[in-house]
């Protein structure tokens, strides 16, 4: 924490940069319902020194403070956090049973909304209307996670928030999509040799994005929802009745199930077999 740059000046800073970051971990880790409720609870002398021995913080910042803080100043500093627990973990080798096929490493992405209020917003605020003509605030991140098959535990990687620079504006929101495209670089960037597979929904199953992920040197595994790609499913309920689908069953004997497994390879995203646009599943 105490590598982070502190923009602010020092002669109107009352507080230490670490103070107001462990505070705000502090208060998501004990999972006090409010900023208040948490100022409430350190109140006392013995609850005091707890957040002193527990997260090291040595003067707790008073509201205002702590909002000013971590409202305005950049969060870039914090992604140094991820990577250096990540590399503690390979070091320990604790990630070898993570391996997928042997030698790959999934990490899934997905987006998920962590405040949304009809009353509270802000420039960065993503912003939606309800079927009933109310304004909703909310914010989100895309979260990119290491996973494995089999496994309950989860590592996270370093997020990227999707928010607008200028509260949307005389522009298009930010979404999940543009914000996957910020993230992938920053992670093959931060991880340089791990061979990661990228697994996302049906949303990320676009050519610009497939485009990308193979710049980027990763392979990728990406839903396709009939309704998101008609042609695409046009195409494959075609080979399926000529019988070029290549296929393999399993069955469950103890759930009494039949699977069927089928694939094809080589076949257009969006039906353009010979223009530039063509991207392959």
């Amino acid at each position: 924490m105490h590598v982070i740059p502190d923009t602010r000046q020092a002669s109107k800073s009352s507080y230490s940069l670490h103070d107001c970051y462990m505070s705000g971990f502090a208060l998501f880790f004990l999972q006090d319902p409010s900023l208040l409720e948490f100022q409430r609870r350190f109140q006392n002398r013995i609850q005091r020194n707890n957040l002193s021995t527990v997260f090291g913080v040595r003067d707790i910042p008073g509201d205002t403070q702590l909002r000013e803080v971590v409202d305005e100043h950049s969060y870039e500093g914090l992604y140094g956090v991820f990577g250096e627990y990540f590399r503690r973990l390979q070091r320990g080798k604790q990630l070898e049973g993570c391996r997928f096929l042997g030698e790959y490493y999934l990490i899934s992405i997905d987006g998920t909304e962590y405040f949304g209020s009809e009353k509270i917003g802000c420039m960065k605020c993503l912003r939606k209307k309800s079927k009933g003509g109310e304004l909703r605030y909310y914010h989100q991140i895309l979260q990119a996670t290491l996973v494995g098959v089999g496994k309950r535990q989860v590592i996270p990687l370093g997020p990227e928030f999707i928010s607008n620079s200028a509260g949307g504006v005389g522009g298009a929101q930010d979404c999940e999509l543009e914000a996957g495209k910020r993230l992938i670089p920053k992670l093959r960037a931060a991880h340089r040799q791990l061979p990661m597979v990228i697994v996302g929904d049906s949303l990320y199953s676009k050519q610009l994005f497939i485009r990308l992920l193979k710049k980027q040197g990763v392979r990728f595994i990406l839903g396709a929802k009939p309704k998101d790609h008609k042609v695409l499913m046009e195409d494959v309920e075609g080979l399926r009745r000529g019988g070029y689908l290549q296929q393999v069953e399993y069955t469950d004997s103890k759930k009494n199930k039949r699977f069927v497994y089928e694939w094809v390879n080589e076949i257009p995203l969006n039906g353009d077999v010979g223009g530039a646009e063509r991207d392959s599943n």
